[in-house]
């Protein structure tokens, strides 16, 4: 009998090391995803997230991240899929608990990214119904106080879910997670200097050996400084990253950004340098860079940047090699070499098309190609791009939808098709007013069509907005 019960000790301790090396490797690659995420790498972090779902198929936030990532990439038709498998979990686990709050909460945003915004009120009324009655029950419940904040505040109630998050904050006063999610609520909410005051005090509680958590802290204080315009000081901050992670090319290529747009370029070729000290490889630094000298008219060094990078890249086809060719192309229009010009934009053009056959869900490549299509001068090519593209796009508030439009209005205008243009340009408008680009291409429309003054409106509109030539 003691043998019978040593064997089954045996069997259970060795279940439960399988599984924590189940979670362990789960915990690993969702980490390994956030993090090439928050580097700009949306492919490896599905592939990360790729990982995830083979150790666990049902996991309901791979799936939900892994749809983001494909709707990053333009790839919205898989992103639907991937947002339609997580909804079917959890379905499955509503099933099986239909008093899971935050399962119905998932539901409510998951059913808003597949556009159906009924069901997701309805979905989001239910899990507001349940976290209230948790409450009711138990007043000192921190998760559910947390899940009635984010509620109150996704629906316009921010001041109400702030307190709803203070309340779950005084209960667990040093939950990073809670302050942390505190400090973006403020952000959002326009509370800039509250929010990095939020920041600080996570820093203050977290451990300085820490080094992956307070990297996302400061990522998170370099973001509230860019939504608050305070641009030199988002670079300082991006010091305390690279501080605390000498090796992160995203950190350096970012303050490079910064640095360039302050008009500090010779500091932002320093840090274009730094990230390729640390990856002399790395692409996007290469292109980046080669934008950053074409910026400053430094034309025969950017198009020597933008040689490396077409060098690095796979000649099989690839957006990024796509946009390599395309930066090339307006960089040797400068310089006057608009036949060597052209060819680069066909080169695009045919990076674009290869592309495609490998991935032809992907919105961006079809918008990459159009363009290119367009400064090569094929405009009836141009035109049924972009047609496509509005075709492809899955939801009618589609930032891809709007920028196809005004990507035809541009090309219809080029052709002299001015009322066909502002009816595009239009239509970009309707889906989104913010879009200076459709008001400058209206108003140039519109001015070609004799109407001043209407003219004279849109182009304020869109200077108003931050159009630049």
């Amino acid at each position: 009998m003691k043998a019978v019960f040593a064997i089954a000790l045996l069997a259970v301790a060795m279940l439960c090391t399988c599984s924590q090396a189940q979670d362990n490797m789960t915990d690993y690659w969702m980490n390994t995803a956030l993090a090439f995420s928050h580097n700009g790498t949306n492919e490896e972090a599905i592939s990360a997230y790729d990982e995830v779902l083979k150790i666990d198929p049902g996991n309901v936030s791979a799936w939900r991240r892994k749809a983001l990532e494909l709707h990053v990439l333009g790839k919205e038709n898989e992103s639907t899929r991937a947002y339609e498998k997580a909804l079917g979990l959890m379905d499955e686990d509503l099933k099986r608990n239909p008093e899971d709050a935050k399962t119905w909460y998932l539901k409510s945003l998951t059913l808003e990214d597949l556009g159906r915004p009924e069901d997701s009120l309805k979905a989001q009324e239910k899990a507001l119904q349940l976290y209230s009655g948790s409450l009711e029950r138990d007043p000192k419940n921190a998760s559910s106080w947390r899940g009635k904040a984010e509620i109150l505040y996704r629906i316009g109630k921010s001041e109400e879910g702030l307190q709803a998050m203070d309340r779950a904050i005084e209960i667990n006063p040093e939950d990073i997670d809670l302050l942390s999610r505190k400090g973006e609520f403020l952000e959002f909410m326009g509370r800039y200097n509250e929010s990095l005051e939020v920041f600080d005090q996570v820093l203050e509680l977290m451990p300085t050996d820490d080094v992956t958590g307070r990297v996302e802290v400061w990522m998170a204080k370099v973001q509230t400084l860019d939504f608050a315009d305070r641009r030199s000081e988002a670079s300082k901050a991006l010091d305390n990253v690279t501080e605390l992670d000498p090796n992160n090319v995203a950190a350096w290529r970012m303050k490079a950004g910064y640095l360039g747009e302050l008009g500090r370029y010779n500091e932002s070729l320093a840090a274009y340098e730094q990230a390729l000290q640390v990856d002399p490889d790395d692409v996007q630094t290469w292109s980046d860079k080669a934008s950053q000298l074409a910026e400053q008219k430094r034309y025969n060094e950017s198009l020597q940047a933008y040689d490396r990078a077409i060098e690095l890249l796979p000649s099989n086809g690839s957006i990024e090699l796509a946009m390599a060719w395309v930066g090339k192309g307006d960089a040797l229009n400068k310089t006057g070499q608009n036949d060597e010009a052209r060819k680069a934009f066909v080169k695009a053009v045919d990076a674009s098309e290869r592309a495609l056959v490998k991935d032809p869900g992907d919105i961006r490549l079809v918008l990459l190609k159009a363009g290119a299509q367009f400064k090569s001068n094929e405009y009836d090519e141009a035109i049924k791009s972009y047609d496509r593209a509005v075709e492809m796009s899955s939801s009618p508030d589609s930032s891809y939808a709007a920028s196809a439009w005004i990507g035809k209005g541009d090309v219809l205008r080029a052709q002299g098709k001015s009322k066909e243009a502002m009816a595009a340009y239009d239509k970009a408008i309707d889906l989104s007013p913010m879009y200076s680009d459709a008001w400058h291409g209206k108003g140039e429309a519109q001015r070609a069509l004799g109407l001043v003054q209407d003219a004279f409106e849109s182009s304020y509109v869109a200077e108003k907005l931050g159009y630049e030539k």
